[in-house]
């Protein structure tokens, strides 16, 4: 939008919202390509459980934080060059992958992976919500959702085949050009694109805080797989809040804060705001436990295979977008964020039923169910929040309304780490009691958690190959059992949602 309404008069808002998708369908896309080829990753660097989980974290927690950075800065110098800016970083982050040697170097391409995209995000769907009239808000903030699905359900189909042709490193190779289309695209469909600036100083104090907060609550979620009573949990942890607490209130106090808490006084932004984190924290962790580790560890699926049946999900979530948000646009938001957390809710029970004997077919109505209540949830909650908005707010709206599905998302994927690690020892000893080589397969089972294969596969190789199979068996029962009952704690995150969105927005459009 630019003064007045002259952009959306003179610029093709189709054109900019084809841009914006397709800058969106590459961000989705290589935010999920990890997933499928994180065991073969796994493999080639060595990677223990812990950092297995920091390659996923990594992103979406250096995505989250950035994407408060980004919409506060696209406010101040434009959201075009906040894109043009945010995918150069992007690119740097996957050469970096590309060319990783140890689980260090992964994370850290992964980081600056994540950081790129977060600043430039922002931009995106405030320049959709600003080229389209209100009328038309919610169907294009769903055609914009169908690009981020479609990257969902691309990256891991993409992830699997380029492990048979290639290798995994080919993943982040053939992204860099990817990433040039889009900086060229964007700058062709917005050239007519005037943003509506913002005055005021850049808050570095309160990014400064919130980033480091955010970051350690992570980090001691991520490290309490090790166990809650060491310091670098608690420690982590406590330390975390603390800079939380104390972003709050310098930002209460700034003039010109990163982060206007004001905004949560309208009903719309703030139950919008509380539904999407709740969406964001049972997603991606149901995304990368069951569509991968589930699917591939457990069931025995190979990685294109688990990219497929994934598929029942993020294709149904991508389908429904838009429609949902034309939905939103004709009775509003509030029914179609509490039926739709309710729905997610409903899925995750039931995945927490699942086992070792699980069949295909009985994947298929929990993972559909799953889908669908996300792909109704994301543009009923960002049409509201944004509604919301002054023009010169958006975003910085917009990066909180998405970084409150990614920084959720992060600790989401953190939590279940941890309930993995914590359980999978004791659930191998329940199911080794009385064995002579229970002691062998309690070591084994940490060798896998640490990422040792070496150690792990000499453990089997002195066993007995009755007792080897045993102990392998033990191990999946473990991560089936785990992961199964990391789904009934996220349902029931998502449940508690469901209520507190039918507190806050009810029927309200």
């Amino acid at each position: 939008m630019g003064e007045a309404t002259e952009p959306r008069t003179n610029a093709s808002a189709w054109a900019i919202l084809a841009a914006m998708g397709f800058g969106a369908l590459i961000a989705q896309m290589f935010s999920t390509v990890i997933g499928p080829a994180l065991p073969t990753i796994k493999d080639d660097l060595d990677l223990s459980l812990s950092m297995q989980a920091w390659t996923i974290t990594a992103y979406s927690l250096a995505f989250g934080t950035a994407l408060i950075a980004g919409g506060r800065l696209g406010d101040l110098v434009g959201e075009v060059r906040m894109i043009v800016i945010g995918y150069v970083i992007f690119g740097v982050g996957l050469v970096l992958s590309a060319m990783a040697t140890s689980g260090l170097l992964m994370v850290s391409g992964r980081t600056v992976q994540g950081i790129g995209i977060g600043i430039s995000a922002p931009a995106t769907l405030s320049i959709v919500v600003n080229a389209f009239s209100a009328s038309r808000c919610g169907f294009a903030i769903g055609v914009w959702g169908f690009a981020h699905g479609l990257g969902l359900l691309v990256g891991p189909i993409f992830a699997g085949y380029m492990l048979d042709l290639l290798s995994w490193r080919w993943v982040f190779w053939l992204a860099v050009p990817l990433t040039v289309a889009v900086i060229l695209v964007t700058l062709a469909a917005t050239r007519n694109y005037r943003s509506v600036l913002s005055s005021g100083r850049y808050d570095i104090l309160g990014l400064v805080l919130g980033g480091l907060g955010i970051t350690l609550v992570t980090y001691g979620l991520q490290n309490a797989s090790n166990g809650w009573g060491l310091p670098a949990t608690w420690g982590a942890l406590a330390t975390g809040v603390v800079l939380l607490v104390v972003f709050g209130v310098v930002e209460t106090r700034t003039a010109d804060p990163l982060v206007d808490f004001s905004l949560w006084r309208e009903r719309l932004f703030a139950g919008a705001f509380f539904a999407e984190s709740a969406v964001g924290f049972v997603y991606i962790p149901m995304l990368t436990f069951v569509g991968s580790l589930f699917f591939i560890n457990v069931l025995g699926y190979s990685p294109v295979m688990a990219g497929w049946v994934i598929v029942i999900t993020t294709g149904t979530c991508m389908v429904l977008e838009p429609p949902a948000g034309r939905l939103v646009d004709r009775i509003g938001p509030g029914i179609p964020i509490v039926a739709s957390l309710a729905m997610q809710a409903a899925a995750l029970f039931w995945m927490g039923a699942f086992t070792a004997q699980t069949t295909l077919a009985e994947l298929i109505i929990p993972l559909a169910l799953m889908g669908a209540g996300v792909g109704i949830a994301l543009p009923a909650c960002n049409a509201a929040g944004m509604r919301a908005l002054r023009p010169e707010q958006a975003g910085m709206g917009s990066g909180l309304l998405q970084m409150t599905f990614n920084v959720p998302a992060a600790l989401g994927v953190a939590l279940v780490t941890s309930i993995m690690g914590a359980r999978s020892l004791d659930q191998v000893g329940t199911a080794l009691a009385g064995q002579p080589f229970l002691r062998q397969g309690l070591e084994y089972a940490q060798a896998v958690k640490d990422g040792n294969d070496a150690a792990a596969a000499a453990i089997l190789d002195a066993l007995p190959s009755e007792s080897a199979a045993m102990v392998k068996q033990a191990l999946v029962s473990a991560q089936s059992a785990t992961i199964a009952s990391s789904m009934t704690v996220l349902g029931a995150i998502a449940l508690a949602g469901a209520i507190m969105a039918l507190l806050i927005l009810g029927r309200r459009r």
